[in-house]
């Protein structure tokens, strides 16, 4: 059976936007709510610059953190990529994310399996490489700062990602699961979409949930990255409350449940202006299907 250590939430980084006052009203809501964990997001706090801790937000930023009896993880910026070993910055602001990570017990630090960039004159295998051998670097500094590195899942497989981890071999580089990426990648790529999650769960050290309708952006071209849009058309990687998509989350609970997954389990709703109301019910489902009673869900 899975042991959740907690359930959290994540603080978006463009609804902060460098805002410690918009971060001290969203503890308190998630107070208020009975979160147990909350995903911090770097960049959305001007804690980091150019790959340097500045102190001066960092004591604000502290200070904020102790009101709220939280436990934390956090994300770190979504545009690094330790595949680019020509850009050394990637490196220096992961290095930083870890070292805050130890600064405030993170107990993980999310970072987004990188991607390769074929305009770059450097093969695949190369950039591969290059992630692998900085992640052994990053992952001797996770030690020193008692947090875990999860790579995180986006246009990846499951598997490609494990891939990675299995490379890297040390037990504080592990996986992020994201269900609702593996969702639209699996059903974009014609992926057996229970295999994944299955074969990932042993590896995962914190599950990101919440709900789309498995449609790739890669699909509708013609429409827009912009938010508003995809909400009318359904598109991509909605970060909808659990139950407003079409994710199969009766069988996924019920998985997870039945798994050896120990870890973190972190809702992702990322507009609060949407459905402010609806966290709630998400955190109560997910209490119910991961730790208690069964409760009602599609």
């Amino acid at each position: 059976m899975a042991l959740i250590k907690g359930i959290g939430v994540n603080v978006d980084t463009r609804r902060v936007n460098g805002s410690m006052k918009k971060l001290w009203e969203e503890l308190k809501f998630f107070q208020s709510v009975g979160f147990d964990y909350v995903e911090i997001p770097p960049a959305g706090l001007d804690v980091i610059v150019r790959g340097r801790i500045l102190e001066k937000r960092l004591q604000r930023f502290k200070d904020i953190l102790s009101d709220f009896d939280f436990r934390y993880t956090i994300h770190a910026p979504d545009v690094i990529n330790l595949r680019h070993r020509t850009n050394p910055l990637h490196y220096k602001v992961m290095e930083a994310t870890v070292r805050l990570a130890g600064m405030i017990n993170a107990e993980v630090v999310v970072y987004h399996c990188g991607t390769v960039e074929h305009s770059l004159d450097l093969r695949e295998k190369t950039q591969k490489d290059a992630e692998v051998k900085a992640l052994k670097r990053l992952a001797k500094l996770a030690a020193e700062n008692n947090t875990v590195i999860g790579v995180e899942n986006v246009g990846h497989s499951a598997d490609e990602v494990l891939e990675v981890i299995k490379r890297v071999n040390h037990p504080n580089v592990r996986m992020v699961l994201d269900l609702g990426h593996l969702y639209i990648v699996s059903t974009y790529r014609g992926l057996d979409f229970y295999r994944q999650v299955s074969r990932a769960l042993e590896y995962t050290v914190e599950l990101h949930v919440s709900d789309n309708f498995a449609e790739s952006p890669q699909t509708y071209q013609d429409v827009p990255n912009i938010e508003s849009f995809q909400f009318v058309y359904g598109i991509g990687d909605l970060h909808l409350p659990l139950g407003e998509g079409e994710m199969p989350y009766t069988k996924l609970l019920k998985m997870i449940r039945e798994s050896s997954f120990n870890g973190i389990v972190t809702l992702e709703i990322n507009s609060m202006d949407r459905f402010k109301d609806d966290y709630a019910d998400s955190l109560n489902l997910l209490r119910r299907r991961l730790i208690g009673r069964n409760g009602g869900l599609k």
